[in-house]
């Protein structure tokens, strides 16, 4: 799930630079995917995955926000 977050993360950057905004439910994937597998994580007893997962999920857009920005300037 982890995974599918960062693609899902990657997939709001405009790589084409057709200056297109992206649908605003975009933006909730990578969130959704993070809580997901917290709790499959959780299901299977394995907490400290489940809040990694969580946590990664919650910041993947954030992050991936300040990257672009130091990368392409303000």
């Amino acid at each position: 799930m982890m995974g599918l977050a960062l693609a899902s993360a990657l997939a709001l950057i405009d790589w084409a630079d057709t200056g297109t905004p992206k649908p605003v439910w975009m933006f909730l994937l990578p969130t959704a995917f993070g809580l997901l597998g917290g709790i499959v994580a959780a299901l299977k007893k394995s907490f400290g995955w489940a809040l990694i997962s969580l946590a990664f999920g919650l910041l993947v857009v954030q992050l991936l926000s300040v990257v672009v920005t130091v990368v392409q300037g303000p």
